[in-house]
């Protein structure tokens, strides 16, 4: 046993699971099948497997890499004690948050999903859990400056291959289409699927591995000001060089991405940048004007690649900052489209459009179809069909079918881009859902966004259908991942609206972090991890606001905590995923541990070799 107050130097390779963390696991792509059963099929898109190329290993490899975390700092307790062990105020809403993820895992009706997590997901309460490990090891792990380094040098070895292959995607050579990536990401088993694997995105978008734009845009909120704040504040010329480098390449990738998620959490972060090394700029002001200048000439070229799609998109950013500020109203748009209502009653369903009212009655055989003065519709039915022709040219453009697929009674009712399924059962009319099966249509419960349904790509319609679902959860959440089994999927009018006539589209994900941890496992939950955010983000800018930057610690902690901010920015239209969170959970503890370093520094005389003694820090 050591003695209490003697300085530990751990050797750099005991953060190896938390490098592996920060290079590998976002690198992951490799095909799994995972066969879907109970509520994971009810709620899914009616598939029996979901084949995962970017979620499922991801999450494997974070659950070994925190248990062998664990095992490193467990081996460190038992050969010097528990005084090893940083005494830190943040452990109450760390210990928090874990208590209500597992008492949300509890009382979950689901408890399977809430476990493991949802299909392409996979976020459950044990990856959940392994965040909060991954952060308390890394506040207790991390003492010194070589540690800084190691952990840095890690993030940006994965950066730097990310940010590679996202440039290639943008220039229409994307590394997954080639035979050569379809081999690094398919089991022996699969390899014959090569040519008919298709891809959801083409030129000028990166997706990198990190699976969708999105996810690119949360990881690129971090690491553009990360990289960005280090070429502004390293003095070395050749290191400073690399920086500029490095902070260019994740740019691209950062606008590139085209996440306005991502634009708007990397530009708060460079305005509390701005702020923090206010002195710096006027001092160096050339570098940072410089770093703009160059972020300017990206945009354009980016810009212009893209045939000005990436113009559109800051432009729509612009827009819907003004919009959001603007009370909710009437919208125009709502009005031309196509659905405008749909009622049905035992036997007879009503459809509404802006231009007619079509009324179908079913008794026993016969289909009788009204229009809105309740007169009969002529109709000529073909039997070896089932097409049903209304002989009104105002329902010229209907497309009507009757028939009995699986054995059941249904009559199909098409368009344009519109497309209803009846079962007809018993002299009952009855709606179907994508998957075939009855669905009942009831009042849909909705707060805000009256008007703004379309805004951030449909995010107001998500919000506005969960925020009253919060109040079923003041205390513990529905469960870990469930998000997709409370959200209301059979509000097919909102869908229809929202997604441009994708009324049976699986919403997933609330595009919010806060209303995904709110829903998810309880609004204690999220006032815990908000008090801990809230917690860093004071004690570093105190820290920060009047710092002179001379040495490397400080540098890569404001590096860190606009990182950080760039992260909690984005989440507010972004959620938690396992291909980015994982970074995030171990800034935020490299975070922690730099600013407990700093605030140390003069008191203990190991600081000055980079070093630190714990024991001199509880809090």
């Amino acid at each position: 046993m050591a003695k209490k107050n003697s300085v530990i130097n751990y050797n750099w390779y005991l953060l190896l699971p938390l490098m592996f963390l920060l290079t590998v696991v976002p690198l992951i792509v490799y095909l799994k099948v995972v066969p879907l059963t109970g509520a994971s099929f009810d709620f899914w898109n009616g598939q029996k497997e979901n084949l995962d190329f970017f979620s499922y290993y991801k999450m494997v490899w974070i659950l070994i890499s925190s248990i062998l975390a664990v095992g490193v700092l467990a081996l460190i307790v038992m050969f010097y004690g528990f005084e090893r062990i940083r005494g830190s105020y943040y452990y109450i809403p760390i210990a928090v948050y874990a208590f209500f993820v597992i008492l949300s895992t509890e009382f979950s009706q689901y408890t399977d999903i809430s476990l493991m997590g949802f299909p392409d997901r996979y976020e459950g309460m044990y990856v959940l859990l392994a965040y909060m490990v991954i952060l308390f090891v890394t506040i207790n792990l991390v003492n010194k400056e070589e540690h800084i380094k190691v952990l840095l040098g890690a993030l940006f070895t994965g950066a730097i291959i990310i940010g590679l292959i996202g440039v290639f995607q943008y220039i229409g050579y994307d590394l997954f289409k080639s035979v050569f990536g379809k081999s690094l990401i398919l089991p022996a088993a699969f390899k014959q699927m090569a040519d008919k694997l298709q891809f959801q995105f083409g030129k000028t978008v990166i997706y990198s591995t990190l699976y969708h734009l999105n996810y690119v845009g949360s990881y690129m909120a971090m690491l553009f000001p990360l990289t960005f704040t280090l070429f502004v504040l390293t003095k070395k010329g050749w290191l400073k060089g690399l920086f500029a480098l490095l902070a260019l390449l994740m740019a691209v990738n950062w606008l590139g991405s085209t996440s306005r998620a991502g634009m708007f959490g990397g530009s708060i972060a460079i305005v509390i940048l701005m702020i923090m090394i206010n002195k710096v700029i006027l001092r160096d002001w050339k570098y940072f004007l410089s770093g703009f200048v160059i972020i300017g000439l990206v945009v354009f070229g980016l810009n212009y690649m893209s045939n000005g799609y990436l113009g559109s998109r800051i432009g729509s950013l612009l827009n819907n900052a003004v919009d959001i500020t603007q009370s909710t109203g009437h919208d125009d748009a709502k009005d031309n489209i196509l659905l405008q209502g749909l009622d049905i009653k035992g036997n007879q369903a009503t459809l509404v459009t802006p231009t007619e009212t079509l009324t179908f009655e079913v008794n026993g055989d016969q289909i009788t179809f009204k229009d809105k003065a309740d007169q009969p519709i002529g109709m000529k039915f073909e039997q070896s069909t089932g097409k049903v022709d209304l002989q009104d040219d105002r329902y010229k453009d209907y497309k009507i079918t009757s028939g009995k697929p699986n054995n059941m009674k249904a009559l199909q009712l098409e368009k344009g881009i519109l497309k209803l399924n009846f079962s007809l059962v018993n002299n009952q009319v009855a709606l179907l859902n994508g998957k075939g099966k009855v669905v009942n249509i009831q009042p849909i419960e909705k707060w805000g966004f009256e008007g703004k349904e379309l805004l951030g790509s449909s995010r107001g319609y998500i919000w506005s259908r969960s925020i009253p679902l919060l109040k079923h959860t003041l205390f513990v959440g529905y469960g870990p991942d469930t998000f997709a089994i409370y959200f209301p999927q059979n509000d097919f009018m909102g869908k229809f609206y929202a997604y441009s006539g994708d009324m049976w589209q699986v919403v997933d994900k609330p595009h919010d972090l806060y209303l995904q941890v709110g829903l998810n496992t309880g609004i204690i939950s999220l006032l815990a991890l908000l008090s801990l955010f809230i917690a860093y983000f004071v004690r570093s800018a105190k820290l920060y606001i009047r710092n002179d930057y001379s040495d490397f610690v400080s540098r890569a902690g404001v590096a860190i905590f606009v990182a950080v901010c760039g992260y909690l920015g984005a989440a507010f239209f972004n959620d938690s995923v396992v291909s980015v969170a994982p970074v995030f959970w171990v800034l935020l503890g490299l975070g922690i541990s730099i600013n407990y370093m700093l605030e140390q520094k003069g008191l203990s005389p190991q600081l000055a070799n980079g070093e630190l003694d714990k024991n001199k820090i509880r809090t």
